[in-house]
């Protein structure tokens, strides 16, 4: 696994309809790990013989920031409708993540140092 800035990771992956299963947020070590199903053909690097999907982790690490809204909220393999960079600087960026929830969408804010892609 190697650490990337977020602003890197969004312009390399694409999120758009891949499916978030779990998330757990570690406040004291300033981690968020996101387990989700990449929607591996949307990939500029993908090839015909490859899985379509391709379950992984997407750890944030040094978290300064990380809120759901609404705070009643249950992940339900929620698929991702958007992921944007909101601010970037030297030391953390931030990110919007967009799901499609049960009645209405799931808005996630992140700002963090970095992120890692991993599969599982």
């Amino acid at each position: 696994m190697v650490k990337i800035k977020l602003s890197y990771f969004l312009k390399t992956y694409n999120l758009h309809d891949s499916v978030v299963e779990s998330l757990t947020f570690n406040e004291v070590e300033e981690k968020l790990s996101i387990e989700l199903e990449l929607c591996q053909w949307k990939q500029s690097f993908y090839q015909d013989r490859e899985p379509e999907m391709r379950l992984g982790i997407l750890t944030f690490s040094g978290v300064t920031l990380f809120q759901i809204k609404p705070s009643s909220f249950s992940i339900n393999s929620n698929e991702i409708l958007d992921a944007n960079l909101l601010s970037a600087d030297s030391k953390s960026e931030s990110i919007k993540i967009v799901l499609d929830g049960d009645e209405d969408v799931i808005i996630i804010l992140i700002q963090a140092k970095g992120v890692e892609w991993e599969e599982i």
